[in-house]
């Protein structure tokens, strides 16, 4: 379903990807952890296509992207629908508005059948009192429900999710993580970077720790809440040293004792 290949992206002069292997079966829910820069949102825009990778594969639904090509692109896309970060809604469009925009841009559905099936997912979303809104009318865990209903109007095989849960009160997250969970019993292909563990353990069927551009541990919820390797540990347990901050934290060091000698 996805399959990503020694993967290298540099950005500023930084491997923010550095030969990242991942691979994600059809259907399966993957959680993506790793501290904030370490390149897990990259990840996701290197699945859809919106960025191109300096070197190695990126494969999606059996179509070789990385060479953007522009006739695999679009096919890519029509079939992936992308929960951004902070639900990246206009602040002019009401939520059905926004949540059309995707069928809209692909100009092929008719608009009868348009309003039908923004009533459809925003009731899937728990949203179709809401719809005549706009944005800054609702709720932060509002705009998030409205994100992913405009990310799922195309009835896409994959859904990509951004820090799905950031911002939002525990209850607001409860319900988008019912929301993944029953995603999942539909067979939709899944792949969420979040740090909210409650979250991670509630809703992946496995889970994968980004380190230094690379996975650096991979399994199922058990597997990594049981896992003997340190940096695992240190990222559930949020413990500051260890090898996730090591040289960050020497870095630190380095610099409080160079400032004081030099006070």
């Amino acid at each position: 379903m996805i399959l990503l290949e020694n993967l290298t992206k540099i950005l500023g002069g930084k491997a923010i990807l550095n030969g990242l292997d991942l691979q994600i079966a059809t259907g399966e829910t993957l959680v993506l952890l790793g501290r904030s820069g370490t390149g897990k949102s990259v990840t996701l825009r290197h699945i859809v296509g919106l960025m191109t990778p300096d070197s190695g594969r990126v494969e999606v639904l059996g179509k070789e992207i990385s060479g953007h090509s522009e006739e695999e692109l679009k096919f890519v896309r029509s079939k992936v629908g992308y929960l951004f970060q902070d639900g990246a809604l206009l602040n002019w469009l009401t939520v059905e508005e926004n949540v059309a925009l995707p069928l809209k841009e692909f100009g092929k559905t008719p608009t009868s059948e348009i309003n039908d099936r923004v009533q459809e997912v925003l009731k899937e979303v728990e949203l179709d009192f809401h719809g005549d809104k706009f944005p800054s009318e609702i709720s932060g865990g509002m705009r998030k429900r409205a994100g992913l209903a405009r990310a799922l109007i195309s009835r896409p095989e994959i859904v990509l999710h951004d820090e799905p849960t950031s911002g939002l009160d525990p209850i607001s997250s409860s319900i988008i993580n019912g929301l993944v969970n029953r995603l999942k019993s539909s067979g939709i292909t899944q792949v969420l970077v979040t740090h909210d563990m409650h979250s991670a353990f509630e809703v992946a069927d496995r889970i994968a720790l980004l380190h230094e551009g690379k996975i650096r541990s991979l399994g199922n919820v058990e597997e990594i809440r049981n896992s003997a390797d340190e940096a695992v540990q240190q990222f559930l347990d949020g413990k500051i040293k260890g090898p996730l901050t090591q040289g960050a934290i020497d870095g630190v060091c380095d610099s409080e004792e160079n400032g004081n000698e030099a006070t």
